[in-house]
């Protein structure tokens, strides 16, 4: 008997006071026309370039003085906008984490405080959270695995497939790309862009892979056994041509 399918969105990598406005527009119109049964949120929803470990160790860093709740207020505002269904703990909110048994008591209450908020949004959005680790933060949607994505280069959309031996769709890259793993079947993988403004993340001007960064998400269809991914990114003037 043929199953039912059923429609999803991904987004991934909007980065808190860095959203690109027009990108989350665009994103949020789209949801209200595609009408996903499944909504996930593939991390880094916040920045928190403060807790960065560069800006720890070094005083003369700008990011010690990037304001931490203009940041936290931004992306938690865009969660709720979204309503996801699932939410993963990308590296960027995975610094909270970290810094939660930090010795620095003021940097522990800072860190607490903010993991508190971040669930409690989760909580009345009935969000499930997955938390970042690499074996064990995906969810599988008709024999593709979702997840936020750990390796950073330029073949860590083959080398993610490779490792779980399956078709996964990750954001993190910040780029659009498309890998067949090199195992029995070629199972596929997808990096699916970010939603953030890509001029404003100066802690990357140095690198070279800055160059294919682009904003773009995913969406498509799922059943039991099947998922269809679709990937799309605005034109080169910045216009979302959505099909739906």
């Amino acid at each position: 008997m043929a199953q039912k399918f059923k429609k999803f969105l991904a987004v991934s990598c909007s980065h808190g006071h860095l959203a690109d406005a027009k990108a989350t527009r665009a994103v949020l119109e789209f949801k209200k026309r595609w009408k996903p049964d499944t909504t996930l949120h593939l991390g880094d929803a916040i920045d928190l370039a403060a807790f960065r470990a560069g800006a720890m160790r070094s005083p003369d860093s700008a990011d010690r003085a990037a304001s931490i709740a203009e940041d936290f207020n931004a992306g938690i505002n865009f969660l709720r906008l979204l309503e996801p269904n699932v939410f993963f703990v990308g590296n960027h909110e995975n610094r909270v984490y970290e810094h939660q048994y930090s010795p620095n008591a003021i940097l522990a209450h800072c860190a607490t405080s903010c993991l508190a908020d971040l669930h409690q949004v989760c909580k009345d959005l009935r969000a499930e959270i997955v938390q970042y680790d690499i074996m064990k933060g995906w969810r599988e949607f008709g024999g593709t695995l979702f997840g936020h994505g750990w390796m950073f280069n330029e073949n860590a959309v083959r080398d993610h497939v490779e490792m779980m031996k399956k078709p996964i769709v990750i954001g993190h890259l910040h780029r659009v790309d498309r890998a067949a793993g090199r195992s029995v079947g070629a199972p596929v993988g997808w990096t699916i862009g970010c939603l953030a403004n890509v001029d404003s993340m100066t802690y990357a001007r140095r690198n070279r892979s800055i160059t294919r960064w682009q904003h773009g998400i995913a969406w498509g269809e799922y059943n039991d056994h099947d998922c269809i991914v679709n990937v799309l990114s605005p034109t080169s003037s910045g216009e979302w041509r959505f099909p739906v």
